[in-house]
């Protein structure tokens, strides 16, 4: 085999492998009609029991990724015992790079995975914040934190991640921006930076 047939098989590899494990984010939130209680994409989210049912469903089909990164895994290794085949090499490592970025926690405080528990546990307490920013206080989240619709007072300083609402750019674009950021925000919240 040529060596850019050995490239090739390894590119390949790698984004099979990079794949499989976020197909259950790619289609669930993305081709099935899940958009009930949510306003559209990019409208402010009020923070009510529909956020936190959403919420609580995205990190359940986060969970179902690792699931499905057994599979890649389990037969890069087999093929990769038995021959040393590229595109076995390049799932493997497309595989290992899902692990990491799942393990490895962009900031230790906030907790570990896209959606850690401790998010939904304080965006669940926003429903009544205390104490209140206003006198009639309506939360609601925006792409980069959490303010008051009316007082317009910052909350919670968290960007929204994904949210599995259909984006206003289109589906396939959507699909792209799942892929590269995984679901997490373009915006890191200001403790991080």
């Amino acid at each position: 085999m040529s060596i850019e047939g050995q490239i090739a098989g390894i590119v390949f590899g790698l984004i099979f492998g990079m794949i499989i494990p976020r197909l259950p984010l790619l289609f669930f939130t993305r081709f099935l009609n899940l958009e009930r209680g949510l306003s559209p994409h990019p409208d402010p989210i009020p923070v009510d029991v529909p956020l936190v049912q959403r919420m609580l469903l995205i990190r359940r089909i986060h969970m179902m990724g690792w699931v499905l990164a057994a599979f890649p895994l389990l037969l890069s290794i087999a093929i990769m015992r038995t021959s040393p085949e590229p595109f076995a090499l390049g799932m493997f490592a497309g595989v290992i790079w899902f692990i990491l970025s799942r393990l490895i926690p962009v900031n230790i405080q906030s907790g570990v995975g896209i959606m850690p528990m401790k998010l939904v546990r304080q965006v669940n307490n926003l429903r009544q914040p205390d104490p209140p920013c206003c006198n009639r206080p309506r939360p609601q989240w925006e792409v980069r934190k959490v303010r008051c619709r009316y007082c317009r007072t910052v909350i919670l300083n968290k960007p929204r991640p994904d949210m599995g609402r259909i984006r206003s750019d289109g589906r396939l674009l959507g699909l792209f921006r799942i892929l590269l950021m995984d679901g997490r925000s373009l915006y890191k919240s200001e403790e991080e930076e």
